[in-house]
């Protein structure tokens, strides 16, 4: 999600600008629990390492549908055109959508779950409901 906030701010979704991204460790690794800040995908503390396989598979799937995603998105969304989203939430929606659509391993519970709890600890009090609302949508279609 970090990744893609800082893309979707930018504009710029490629190859280079993910691997700017991981090497600055400290925008993506800290404590994975809950109650500490989410949107960290490893622990250097307990020496995990990344789950790299994963995060490469859910960049190429964003990047390499990025206009279908948005296009599933627009589509359940009344009155909101992508480009009026908050850039948080649309993040958020836009991985979760990746999974759903791209991922066929993850449950797209899972996902709408996932992009729920993230919304809460970075979105406003709107957010997560605006959020729910529009994958449970997506879901839906």
């Amino acid at each position: 999600m970090r990744l893609i906030f800082q893309m979707s701010m930018t504009g710029v979704f490629t190859d280079a600008a993910k691997e700017a991204f991981l090497a600055d460790k400290s925008l993506y690794s800290g404590n994975v629990q809950e109650e500490e800040p989410l949107g960290c995908f490893f622990d250097e503390k307990t020496g995990e390492s990344p789950d790299l396989a994963y995060f490469n598979r859910g960049f190429e799937c964003l990047r390499d549908h990025l206009s279908e995603i948005d296009a599933a998105l627009a589509k359940v969304s009344e009155g909101w055109a992508v480009q009026r989203m908050g850039t948080t939430e649309l993040s958020i929606m836009r991985v979760a959508v990746a999974e759903m659509l791209y991922i066929d391993e993850i449950d797209a519970g899972v996902s709408v779950n996932e992009a729920v709890v993230l919304a809460k600890k970075y979105g406003s009090e709107k957010s997560a409901p605006y959020v729910n609302g529009v994958l449970g949508a997506v879901t839906r279609s």
